[in-house]
């Protein structure tokens, strides 16, 4: 898990330099911490204002939206159920 965390602050994904110093000195951050930025990269929007991007770039970047939406809701009642 920490080598995964350590990719994530080093990719640039987190746009939260409190979190990605805090994953670097070791403390992890709560889950809904790490999910929520994740969840606010909106790839579709992104792709979908590109006039070059083909149908199959819109889909796949509305599928990778879709199951991030899917993991934070998932990962939110985890964490419900093991309080």
């Amino acid at each position: 898990m920490k080598r995964i965390l350590d990719q994530l602050a080093r990719s640039g994904l987190l746009y939260d330099d409190d979190m990605t110093a805090s994953i670097f000195a070791g403390k992890v951050p709560p889950m809904e911490e790490l999910v929520l930025p994740l969840t606010c990269i909106d790839a579709e929007i992104t792709v979908r204002n590109d006039p070059t991007s083909t149908w199959n770039h819109r889909r796949i970047a509305r599928q990778g939206l879709a199951l991030a939406f899917l993991a934070a809701i998932a990962c939110t009642k985890e964490q419900e159920t093991n309080l």
